[in-house]
């Protein structure tokens, strides 16, 4: 997966030397509201305090201006459950109308509302458990039978569904029971990924090593490691506003900016002119390609120059 940087060694050599480069992929939080009560969920405080869906024609807006910027991709993520939305059926397909490529972040719970489900590149479900006892116990509902339901009806009409599974101090054994489940399902992957807890990453566990996993380290930033990658995902809020990355949702020192009073343009010049302090950073799924694109300045320098030659 890190090596999704290759693909963009021009944009961050652009980033970097000071030029405007619009986001190739853009986040966007429909909603902050969530049904669920994850022991790990790292926007729980954001939760607490702050539920709203974004404004639909704030949403509309921005889509136009991204088209025209040149973004390429969309993911309905968010600090909440996406799905929520009163209105995302509209936003799924205005996405679609204006060219987009799509992705889904869902906890699941409400897919079988959910219209034009092949069209989205991918589908990643955060399932975090193996049976509905786990579920409980560590999303804090029991839905874990309607999301098992919800994914096979959505494999029916999008064969590209995975899951995610947040490994923590209450579902880290026997993990071969989810990936048993993941080849049950037939989804194409479980994503294995550490908790964040209390400034740590759990470490605690021991992947399975089978074809359907897929296993994402993450760690604290290492120092004068660059992380111009965060200027490459726009992340928007369901407040409207525009945050530095995906991990600063619903802090407000991390705001860069309304989209109910600036263009995104306007806000995502700001954003560049950033230096970050990634010692600083909690930890990030943008720390492996960051990782991996300083292996290439400083390991691969021909490689870098070379790069325009087959």
């Amino acid at each position: 997966m890190d090596e999704k940087i290759y693909y963009y060694l021009d944009e961050v050599d652009k980033i970097r030397s000071g030029q405007f480069v619009p986001p190739p992929t853009c986040e966007i939080d429909p909603s902050n509201n969530c049904m669920l009560d994850c022991d790990f969920c790292l926007f729980s405080n954001y939760l607490k305090t702050e539920k709203v869906n974004l404004d639909y024609w704030v949403y509309r807006k921005l889509i136009r201006e991204l088209r025209g910027l040149g973004t390429k991709s969309i993911t309905f993520t968010g600090g909440g459950e996406p799905l929520l939305h009163p209105r995302i059926n509209d936003m799924i397909l205005d996405a679609l109308i204006e060219n987009f490529e799509i992705g889904l972040v869902t906890n699941g719970v409400l897919l079988h509302k959910i219209h034009n489900l092949d069209k989205f590149l991918f589908i990643r479900v955060s399932l975090d458990s193996y049976n509905p006892d786990m579920y409980k116990l560590v999303k804090g509902k029991d839905f874990f039978n309607q999301v098992i339901k919800n994914i096979k009806q959505t494999l029916k009409q999008n064969p590209v569904v995975g899951l995610s599974y947040v490994v923590n101090q209450y579902n880290n054994k026997n993990l071969e029971k989810a990936q048993e489940l993941a080849e049950e399902l037939g989804v194409v992957y479980i994503q294995f990924k550490p908790a964040y807890i209390n400034g740590s990453v759990f470490t605690d566990y021991k992947v399975p090593n089978q074809k359907v996993v897929i296993k994402t380290d993450r760690y604290t930033a290492e120092d004068r490691l660059p992380c111009d990658i965060a200027s490459l995902v726009g992340v928007v809020g369901a407040n409207a506003d525009v945050y530095y990355c995906c991990q600063m949702r619903g802090k407000k020192e991390y705001t860069l900016g309304n989209l109910k009073e600036e263009s995104f343009k306007t806000i995502w010049k700001r954003r560049q002119k950033i230096i970050p302090q990634i010692t600083k950073c909690p930890m990030c799924r943008y720390m492996n390609y960051s990782k991996a694109y300083k292996e290439i300045i400083e390991k691969g320098t021909l490689f870098f120059k070379h790069k325009n030659f087959l």
